[in-house]
């Protein structure tokens, strides 16, 4: 792939909590631009953990002079910026960078409870410093295709349903100014046709605006509707019998057309019976 077309560069990235345990472990990664990302695996596999390195919102790093996480910014200079050593930066410029270039929607939606529902979705837009009319418009245009009634804009979040605050914190999210958008189960507590409703709306706005989702879920047939890249997390038992999770190029799926395909280029017809291996 031409370095151009990506947005992460990943190589030889070990990942940790405490000194000397590893949990998660990535050889080699590349994601582009424009392009709806599904991470999977079973539970406690280090899903999470890939979320929480690449949104800078733990430093869970392990220090190796090998190893890199290569970020190209959309009409950025030609250097990348190199998130491993973002963490030795000031917290201030370390949560401007963060916000300069991510969103973030989780399973909690971590709505403010003293603001409107309104003024929960437009917040991260105001910060950035746009006008309220035009993030107003921006906003009402997403609640109209999450099937959101206009009169929720000015109602208390406490007068809300969890779904329509899982709704809310969604369009919070992706009329966010980002270039990548982080999502952790963003889809866990919602019924079907609503996942599939704002799936389909982050697929539109990532291919419309050349930006990227990267979404951990459990979700298999949604991650085959919706993904053009599927990145399995599978495990890695050491020699005491402890498990931590590894990322291996050979197990990701790429989809091409209406086929899905593995990394020999070999089209897999059933997508979700050859993902569901690695739920277990």
């Amino acid at each position: 792939m031409d370095q151009m077309d990506l947005v992460l560069e990943i190589r030889h990235l070990a990942c940790a909590y405490l000194p000397g345990k590893t949990v998660l472990d990535i050889e080699a990664l590349d994601i582009p631009y424009g392009r709806l990302v599904f991470i999977i695996g079973r539970s406690g596999i280090g899903k999470s953990t890939f979320i929480e390195t690449l949104g800078l919102m733990s430093q869970t790093i392990v220090p190796a002079e090998r190893s890199h996480i290569r970020f190209y910014p959309r009409g950025a200079s030609a250097e990348p910026i190199e998130l491993k050593d973002s963490w030795q930066l000031p917290n201030a410029d370390l949560a401007q960078l963060r916000r300069q270039y991510f969103s973030f929607i989780f399973q909690q939606t971590n709505l403010m409870p003293n603001f409107s529902a309104g003024e929960n979705m437009m917040v991260s837009r105001l910060i950035e410093g746009a006008g309220m009319a035009q993030v107003k418009e921006e906003v009402m245009e997403v609640m109209g295709k999450l099937s959101l009634e206009a009169a929720l804009f000015d109602k208390k979040i406490s007068h809300l349903s969890g779904g329509q605050r899982q709704r809310l914190a969604f369009v919070r999210a992706i009329t966010a100014d980002f270039t990548i958008l982080f999502g952790d189960e963003p889809t866990g507590n919602l019924d079907r046709h609503t996942a599939e409703e704002l799936m389909t709306v982050l697929k539109q706005q990532i291919a419309r605006q050349g930006r990227t989702g990267i979404i951990v879920s459990h979700d298999l047939p949604l991650a085959a509707q919706f993904a053009d890249l599927i990145v399995p997390i599978t495990p890695r038992w050491d020699g005491a019998g402890e498990v931590s999770g590894q990322l291996r190029a050979q197990d990701i799926l790429r989809r091409d057309g209406d086929r899905w395909r593995d990394a020999e280029g070999k089209t897999i017809d059933r997508v979700v019976d050859h993902l569901s291996k690695f739920l277990q």
